[in-house]
């Protein structure tokens, strides 16, 4: 964890890899406090919302060719990691995910311990899934990666 503020495109690719993924396809619920009129819609006081996480990760207006896995957008120009607050992945406000910095630390130290320990590479012959998350079902409040297969070789 000691050197993870050096590692800038390893950061961008976990940030990436959240925004894409999008576990969490809509935010716990919440209550409009009072009535709202909000883009022509008009949402009365006690009204149960949903945030829609994955849609808001997926916003053209706020990511460039948002279904492409992109680390670099969240990289400048000195080469450095910028964190993008549109990514949402663990929600917000008052009621985003408690779990989140232990997510974001075991996310860390597994990507980086498999990389430093083993190649990765294709089964040959068998296509990898989409990395884009658009063709992955939507389950009630979380989302489930398609089954695939990859084979690790120790790194000597």
């Amino acid at each position: 964890m000691e050197d993870k503020d050096k590692m800038h495109f390893t950061n961008a690719v976990i940030l990436e890899s959240m925004r894409v993924g999008s576990l969490a396809y809509m935010g716990v619920p919440h209550a409009a406090l009072e009535d709202v009129h909000f883009e022509g819609y008009f949402i009365p006081k006690g009204s149960i919302v949903f945030g829609g996480l994955y849609h808001a990760m997926h916003d053209e207006r706020l990511f460039k060719n948002p279904n492409v896995f992109t680390p670099s957008r969240f990289i400048n120009s000195n080469g450095e990691f910028v964190h993008d607050s549109n990514v949402i992945a663990f929600g917000v406000g008052k009621r985003f995910c408690l779990g989140q910095s232990l997510a974001e630390k075991e996310f860390f130290i597994f990507l980086t311990g498999m990389l430093q320990y083993f190649n990765i590479s294709k089964v040959p012959g068998k296509p990898l899934p989409p990395y884009d998350s658009i063709d992955l079902p939507a389950e009630v409040l979380l989302r489930s990666p398609v089954p695939y297969e990859v084979i690790l070789t120790k790194r000597l």
